[in-house]
């Protein structure tokens, strides 16, 4: 029969055919398409996640406050945990991955599901996306930052030696004595760059030999610390307290105008807040104990005698001269100094400074005010303990040693130079502290 020999029609069936399979294919496109701004979406809230909640883990060291922060990234990133069946975990330190377990690094999950339209034929309503992430603290590579654009950022004169072998030096003059090495010392680290040039008069060396020069300046790696709050206070009674017998003495918290020890006993500051509207002082053979706490001094904070200082964890803001000369011991574990004068500190006695590992201030130790061009003076000797980060952008900061001084530091400052005979080894502040306010926030995974 002849219709079965027809052929007309064929066509139109193939096209019908071909053009369910074209749709099929379009809404496969569509749904996967969706699927994969859901995965973006998602890989952005829970990069937010991490971030977040590693910078308040790095200022506050608090595992509840940065998981409720990097909660609220998530929320303000579109997931938030519990609405619409989207599930945000934080692991702090995190729980999966190369970092599982390790301080300072905060893991995001983020899951939620979505919604699908084509994909409805193979009865899938809903595909849920997840996304991941892992940030942390990491160690930079410098160790001193001499931020002057002009003139000599970089000094080493006489016999002595700075060896910071493990980092960077980095010197933003563009002079062409940026960088200056007189006499027979040296000046060493893994890598010199300057954004001028360097000369060298004597016998001395540099290493690298020759440094980088030439190169762009290194901006201010702390240039967002925020200040102290400075608390002002008035002092009702007893306001100066003034010792100079050899009886052990103490005073409790509050607002003083002025305190003294001259004599040969120990004075005793117990451990809270203290205002002094005027000057703290220790000048005789007697020792000095200030307990924990924050101090507010006006004026100046000097010791000048004999005597032991020691200093309680917390933070010592001096508006006048800072001036920690004596010839005792000299003990400080968690200070930060913010400073507004200048800054002498010798340790002709034995030394352990050593800033806070936690908090806002975490790994500072000296924090000059950024408008504040005073000179800062250290000087330390063999065996004397020194770790933490010199923050000084405005100011030349002089550095001495007598015999071998080794120190934990980062030095950011207008400028730097070492005098005298000593040997000056730095190994950075970083290298034992990878979570201080001068460590980088990275997204490792």
């Amino acid at each position: 029969m002849r219709f079965r020999k027809d052929e007309s029609g064929q066509t139109a069936v193939l096209l019908a055919l071909s053009f369910t399979v074209l749709a099929g294919c379009l809404a496969l496109a569509i749904d996967t398409g969706l699927l994969f701004v859901a995965k973006r979406n998602m890989q952005i809230a829970a990069d937010a996640a991490a971030v977040a909640g590693a910078l308040d883990y790095k200022y506050n060291g608090s595992t509840t406050t940065a998981n409720s922060t990097a909660q609220a990234a998530a929320t303000a990133n579109g997931v938030t945990n519990g609405k619409g069946g989207a599930v945000v975990t934080v692991n702090t330190p995190p729980s999966n991955g190369p970092y599982a377990g390790q301080s300072g690094f905060v893991e995001a999950i983020v899951s939620e599901p979505e919604s699908v339209y084509f994909l409805k034929m193979l009865k899938f309503s809903t595909i849920t996306v997840s996304a991941r992430a892992v940030a942390g603290s990491g160690s930079v590579a410098g160790c001193v930052w001499a931020l002057a654009k002009s003139g000599t950022d970089v000094s080493v004169t006489g016999s002595g030696s700075f060896s910071a072998n493990n980092c960077t030096i980095y010197d933003d003059s563009s002079s062409s004595n940026a960088l200056t090495l007189t006499g027979s010392g040296s000046i060493s680290a893994q890598n010199i760059g300057i954004v001028g040039n360097y000369t060298k008069t004597g016998s001395g060396s540099i290493h690298p030999n020759p440094p980088m020069t030439g190169l762009a300046p290194a901006a201010d790696p702390l240039a967002n610390l925020p200040t102290p709050t400075i608390t002002t206070g008035t002092c009702a009674s007893n306001c100066v307290q003034s010792f100079s017998g050899s009886s052990n003495n103490s005073i409790g918290p509050g607002n003083y105008n002025q305190i003294s020890n001259t004599g040969s006993g120990t004075l005793t500051l117990t451990p809270g807040n203290y205002i002094i509207n005027g000057n703290l002082s220790n000048s005789g053979s007697g020792n000095l104990v200030l307990g924990a706490g924050n101090y507010t001094i006006t004026g100046n904070f000097t010791t000048t005698g004999s005597g032991a200082l020691t200093l309680g964890a917390g933070n010592y803001i001096v508006q006048g001269t800072l001036g920690l000369t004596g010839s005792g011991s000299l003990t400080g574990i968690g200070v930060t100094f913010y400073t507004q004068g200048s800054t002498t500190v010798t340790g002709s006695g034995s030394m352990d400074l050593e800033a806070p590992t936690s908090g806002t201030y975490n790994g500072v130790m000296f924090f000059q005010d950024r408008a504040d061009t005073n000179t800062m003076s250290l000087t330390g000797s063999g065996g004397a303990k020194f770790k933490g980060i010199v923050y000084a952008p405005a100011a030349p900061v002089t550095l001495t040693g007598s015999g071998s001084w080794n120190i934990n530091a980062d030095f950011i400052t207008d400028s730097i130079s070492e005098t005298g005979s000593g040997s000056i080894t730095d190994t950075s502040y970083q290298s034992i502290n990878a979570s201080s306010v001068l460590s980088r926030m990275a997204m490792v995974e």
